[in-house]
């Protein structure tokens, strides 16, 4: 198969780089990015056997491909993951996530349309598109309602791809993500809750818990999550028009996750806690039964794993 990632160099592309290049059935992946994030590494993709021989950077933004590349490209599946993700810097940028997530995507599915090779299109959603919990675990089913831009953009995305689904029979998923972390994480001052927190651990400076950290979080390590995605990926395109979630099934505070973290780095670093923003949402837990139905896929990496894995990493440039 040859596939197509964007995003490739952020946090879920370079690990589905990586889960890609490992199957043998894979001939070719495409990975597009505009680097536009902060990276420790210029060159942040793993590099193991076979990457030099199946791997191929293209340099610019996803909704800046035109039908011909693509076919060119011949393609069997493509990942959209490229997004910009942070919360609170979209309602401050409201336009530029407007255009990159919600139009983007629309034009990229519209150049997708035209083309005359039809690959499976994978679209990484967020659980953020189901706003504060109606119930927990959330299952694909819960009801749609988004509290901030980057919430909206994501939905409004989901429906462009599968509105293409239900008017052309276009091959499309859907994958909406639980809070995900790993190496190759953003770093950039709208990072991750993870990422901030590993961070400044090993800085011993004090981590930030909004309210009482309370609030709970699914988090799951990426290497489970974009396993996920290389096991939806089929040449017969048989999951097409699915809704999946991902994640743990499992809710950790954001208390428990700063005193874990301190622990597994033996940090000084002082809790400290802050009035939190009105729209942040109490809670967030994946059901993934759907996914496990269809593909067996459910997470093998616990929390204290993953981010032993993680920290290890931030370590080399940090310590």
């Amino acid at each position: 198969m040859k596939i197509l990632v964007t995003g490739a160099a952020g946090l879920y592309g370079v690990h589905l780089v990586d889960e890609l290049v490992r199957r043998p059935d894979v001939s070719r992946i495409f990975g597009v990015d505009d680097f536009s994030r902060w990276y420790f590494q210029k060159d942040p993709f793993i590099k193991s056997p076979g990457f030099d021989k199946k791997f191929v950077l293209v340099k610019k933004k996803f909704y800046d491909l035109t039908a011909e590349e693509l076919d060119g490209m011949d393609l069997d599946a493509l990942v959209h993951l490229a997004a910009y993700i942070s919360i609170p810097e979209s309602m401050e940028r409201a336009d530029d996530y407007f255009k990159n997530n919600e139009w983007g995507t629309f034009r990229l599915m519209q150049t997708l349309i035209r083309a005359k090779n039809w690959p499976l299109m994978v679209y990484a959603s967020s659980p953020e598109v189901y706003g504060n919990p109606i119930y927990t675990p959330m299952d694909i089913h819960h009801p749609m309602l988004p509290r901030s831009v980057y919430a909206a953009t994501k939905l409004a995305a989901e429906k462009h791809c599968k509105a293409m689904h239900e008017w052309y029979k276009f091959p499309v998923i859907v994958i909406r993500n639980f809070n995900t972390f790993g190496e190759n994480q953003d770093i950039s001052g709208n990072a991750g809750v993870v990422s901030a927190y590993i961070l400044r651990a090993l800085k011993n400076e004090p981590l930030v818990v909004h309210d009482d950290g309370g609030q709970t979080r699914d988090f799951q390590y990426v290497k489970d999550a974009v396993r996920a995605y290389s096991m939806v990926i089929t040449r017969d395109k048989r999951l097409a028009g699915e809704v999946f979630n991902i994640g743990t099934n499992r809710q950790t505070s954001i208390k428990t996750l700063a005193e874990t973290i301190k622990r597994l780095t033996g940090s000084r670093s002082e809790i400290v806690f802050q009035p939190g923003r009105a729209a942040d949402l109490m809670s967030l837990e994946a059901d993934y039964t759907h996914i496990h139905q269809k593909t067996g896929w459910k997470p093998e990496y616990s929390l204290e794993e993953g981010l032993k894995r993680t920290i290890a990493w931030y370590k080399e440039f940090i310590v």
